[in-house]
């Protein structure tokens, strides 16, 4: 994804309206709160509201110091803190010598989870196996207990008495410094109590906070506007066309007045309940842009609709649109993936102007890198077997690089298609839409589903003029401290915050659209990881409502800030997860020359068993909740990571390639492929090529010829997948009864693994599959179970059919995978 963290000016020093009667105040100094209360004026326009007390909101933050140590998680909360707090007190490790820490606390019976931080921030945090920015920690404690950290910076380590307690004592009595009186508790920001609770009208007048002699601030409202005053459960917020009228619809609970610029002409919008303004237009307004002046704050501002359907290239205005005459000829097509199971699914994943703006693509000129190409192109993806094609996002992204070269993360309209990829970018808003429905038509004639890449965790830009989010309600999308700076969860500046019960039903709304009117076959989340469960719940829920078919899955990590849904929390949602695991198995370092099994790095058995048989005993519930790979377009392609880990060895590099795709089609779980590994693909060694350009991301296709075998290869291999539901189990139990480790040879494995699979018990026309896979750089022999056995996938060769029979004992070639089945057991 997108690496960049701008530096946005911050505004004058907002308070803001967390509740209709509390007021979050950041303080000029940290203060302990007592008796301040009489300190402070609050006035909503010219009337005076008391504040009746004051209590502590967010701790000061301590100086950035190395020594300032903490484990922010919920085990915070159970010793009185605030979650997730990284300059939590109660939570800071005491110095034992350079680079060692340690923390006794006394914690009651319960299931935690924590990550370490390092100077009272996320911006330097480890998770488990002291990775940067890496998985929460998990920690059971059986019964309420004393519980030792130790911290390690020198040997890279975290560890506590239960999860290590080999290595940690056990405490047997907490340190002094826990059993004597805490000092007052100083606090940089605080909580004003209001006398009485604000009404809805008043929210959207002039609200001011004076502390002292201090300037007068603007009061913001926040968390308030998720108070079920301002829930709107409509599901007419945007602009909705008829042929002799259009009504516009918008929320924004702390607007003064709010005018509609359709065209040239403007129009007053009337406020109702719940925050909500609207106005109906007479006419026939299709195609023509719009956008919303409003007040709010004593400022002006201008805003485009958030959700509107269509923009100009500059997404500075919105379009009215009739969707119905988007629709090219023969629309829609049929669903490909009705009544399928999500393992069922094999994903190819590309970027839409990568597939085909090399002129080796034989792709016509003028739609080279367009839509349109693709579609041109799509038998070849229907030739090689996938079944669903993910397209990383083409939701209309920040326009100051929609004339560069740009992977897309970084969303400004959710509901827009982006302009970039049509063949006419600066033409006809609609014609962008045609444009899309085709290619998807085209995708779903030849059988393809097309999964959508969407961004909903953040936005850009997320503050100021550019920004319909910020300028229809400012603060109230966004993750923010008291201080006012948005959190910046997600590496690229801001973090979407999905509790709000506003913000979910925007997100919620926008998959609608996209799942109803351009009948997409499924969503991949990036960093679903920032996202709540509640909010990952009721998102799939409501696209499985347009599509049941629909395949749902996303990164279960975060840019660096806490995370909320995580490896294992998809248990039972029918979401799936990237699994790490895996990749990291097979893959080894991500972008270093550290070898993975592929490469014959050794892997532990119990890691391999896992990763082949869905995940089960590691984080998922059943095999239709783990996405296996070994290379997305985050980091080299993995064609470039074998270069690395077997250098000026190609005949090594092709067979590594093939052992580390036979991994992800013949295990259990959801296969899915970086697009181009058939080819051969290079991006010249780039780990982070989100704006690299063409010269490092386009498909070579030239090139591509010269891996004919890798083609065929993985072309047989899916074929394979396809042919056999063994292959393709998708519930624990299936697994369970089905798939068995054979045994080792002399306390030693052959050098890799190997697993048989009972077909007849899922009606697989083979009876009995066995799959091995051999990690050595030089020949292995192994053992076969007693009878013939027939081949369908050696060293060169990959298929449905025979290439002969073996009985005894099987010679394993150098980094290879073999595919043994018999269809009656003898």
């Amino acid at each position: 994804m997108l690496r960049r963290n701008p530096a946005l000016p911050v505004p004058a020093q907002p308070a803001f309206l967390d509740a209709l009667d509390e007021i979050r105040y950041w303080l000029p100094q940290s203060l302990t709160p007592e008796r301040l209360a009489p300190r402070f004026r609050v006035r909503v326009g010219a009337q005076s509201i008391p504040v009746v007390a004051v209590s502590g909101g967010e701790p000061a933050a301590p100086v950035r110091d190395p020594n300032n140590v903490v484990l922010a998680g919920t085990i915070q909360v159970a010793l009185g803190g605030r979650e997730w707090n990284p300059a939590g007190t109660e939570t800071q490790l005491t110095r034992l010598a350079e680079g060692v820490y340690e923390l006794v606390v006394s914690l009651p019976a319960g299931s935690y989870a924590y990550k370490l931080t390092r100077g009272g921030s996320w911006d330097e945090n480890y998770g488990a196996g002291f990775v940067p920015g890496g998985a929460n920690i998990a920690l059971t404690v059986p019964k309420a207990q004393l519980v030792r950290f130790v911290v390690d910076f020198g040997k890279k380590t975290i560890q506590d008495s239960i999860n290590q307690p080999a290595t940690v004592p056990l405490p047997t009595a907490l340190p002094e410094r826990s059993r004597a009186a805490a000092p007052p508790a100083r606090f940089q920001s605080v909580r004003l109590r209001l006398a009485r609770k604000l009404t809805a009208a008043e929210v959207a007048q002039p609200l001011r906070v004076q502390f002292e002699r201090e300037p007068e601030r603007v009061v913001y409202v926040r968390e308030a506007l998720s108070d079920p005053l301002f829930h709107y459960a409509g599901g007419d917020l945007g602009a909705h066309w008829s042929r002799t009228q259009t009504t516009f619809t918008l929320w924004s609970p702390v607007a003064e007045q709010v005018t509609l610029v359709l065209g040239e002409k403007r129009h007053a919008l009337k406020r109702g309940t719940a925050g909500v303004w609207r106005v109906t237009v007479p006419g026939d307004w299709h195609g023509t842009p719009y956008h919303y002046e409003l007040r709010s704050y004593g400022q002006s501002r201008r805003a485009a609709d958030i959700y509107g359907v269509a923009a100009t290239a500059d997404s500075a205005r919105s379009v009215v649109a009739d969707l119905s005459r988007t629709n090219p000829p023969g629309w829609p097509a049929p669903r490909p993936f009705v009544g399928k199971r999500a393992t069922d699914a094999l994903v190819y994943e590309l970027h839409v102007r990568d597939f085909t703006i090399h002129p080796s693509s034989g792709v016509k000129p003028e739609w080279r890198g367009k839509y349109l190409g693709l579609a041109q192109k799509s038998e070849y993806l229907a030739r090689l077997g996938v079944t669903h094609v993910h397209l990383l996002p083409i939701q209309n992204f920040n326009a100051a690089h929609s004339k560069t070269y740009n992977w897309g993360y970084e969303t400004t309209l959710f509901n827009v298609p982006e302009e970039q990829y049509a063949t006419q970018p600066d033409g006809d808003p609609l014609a962008r839409i045609r444009e899309v429905k085709t290619l998807i038509a085209a995708l779903q004639r030849r059988g393809l589903g097309v999964v959508l890449d969407v961004v909903y965790n953040h936005t850009v830009p997320s503050e100021g003029a550019l920004s319909a989010f910020w300028e229809c309600v400012p603060y109230y999308y966004f993750r923010s401290n008291d201080k006012g700076e948005l959190l910046n969860e997600s590496g690229v500046g801001n973090a979407l915050h999905d509790e709000r019960p506003m913000v979910r039903k925007f997100i919620r709304e926008s998959l609608a659209l996209w799942a109803r009117e351009y009948r997409i076959d499924g969503f991949r989340f990036d960093l679903l990881g920032m996202f709540t469960k509640e909010t990952v719940a009721e998102l799939a829920k409501e696209i499985r409502r347009h599509n049941p078919a629909a395949l749902i899955y996303g990164e279960p990590w975060t840019g660096g800030g806490p995370l909320r849904f995580g490896k294992g929390d998809q248990r039972g949602l029918g979401v799936a997860v990237f699994n790490d695991h895996f990749r990291n198995a097979l893959r080894g370092e991500l972008d270093g020359p550290g070898a993975g099994f592929s490469h014959g790095g050794r892997v532990e058995r119990p890691a391999l068993e896992q990763a082949v048989s869905g995940s089960l005993a590691d984080f998922a519930a059943a095999p239709t909740e783990t996405v296996n790979y070994v290379s997305a377009h985050d980091n080299m392609t993995f064609w470039d990571k074998t270069a690395l880990s077997l250098p000026n060895d190609p005949a090594l590099q092709r067979a590594a390639v093939k052992l580390a795709h036979a991994a992800v089609l013949l295990s259990q779980g959801i296969p899915f492929l970086e697009g181009g590994i058939e080819l051969g693909r290079t991006k010249g060694m780039s780990h982070n090529s989100y704006d690299a350009g063409d010269t490092a991301n386009q498909f070579d296709w030239a090139r591509g010829e010269r891996f004919a075998d890798i083609h065929a290869y993985l072309a047989g291999l899916i074929a394979l997948r396809r042919a056999h539901p063994a292959l393709r189990l998708h519930t624990a139990e299936q697994v369970k009864s089905t798939l068995t480790f054979l045994p080792l040879e002399n306390g030693v494995a052959f050098r890799g693994i190997a697993f048989r699979l009972e077909g007849r018990r899922v009606k697989d026309p083979w009876s009995e599959i066995i799959v091995a896979l051999h990690r050595f750089k030089t020949p292995s022999t192994f053992t076969l179970p007693p009878g013939p056995w027939q081949v369908a996938v050696d060293a060169q060769t990959a298929g449905t059919r025979s290439l002969g029979t073996v009985e005894n004992r099987l010679t394993l070639a150098p980094l290879s995978a073999t595919v043994l089945f018999r269809k009656e057991t003898p």
